[in-house]
């Protein structure tokens, strides 16, 4: 049974998160996306790079949308986000 408030869409869509200095990308797959934010999985040794608000790019790096971490479980390799604002276009 479905507790949470918001209702999520199940997705597996690539993305890549920014660093903030810009430099690094990181390949992700969101798993599930809703108005507030994101369920994103990565390779393990990404979790220990990556910073607490960062920019994810779901279409080659045409849009940024910036992010918080909100949870994270190393276990499985998973992070929560919520939308800092809305998206940019480079």
């Amino acid at each position: 049974m479905e507790r949470r408030k918001i209702p999520r869409t199940k997705v597996a869509q690539p993305a890549k998160v920014l660093a903030d200095d810009g430099d690094v990308a990181h390949n992700c797959t969101v798993e599930n996306l809703h108005t507030g934010g994101a369920c994103i999985s990565f390779e393990a040794a990404t979790l220990a790079e990556l910073s607490h608000s960062f920019d994810l790019t779901f279409d080659n790096c045409r849009t940024f949308w910036r992010c918080d971490m909100i949870w994270q479980d190393g276990n499985v390799r998973r992070v929560g986000v919520r939308w800092k604002s809305g998206y940019r276009h480079d």
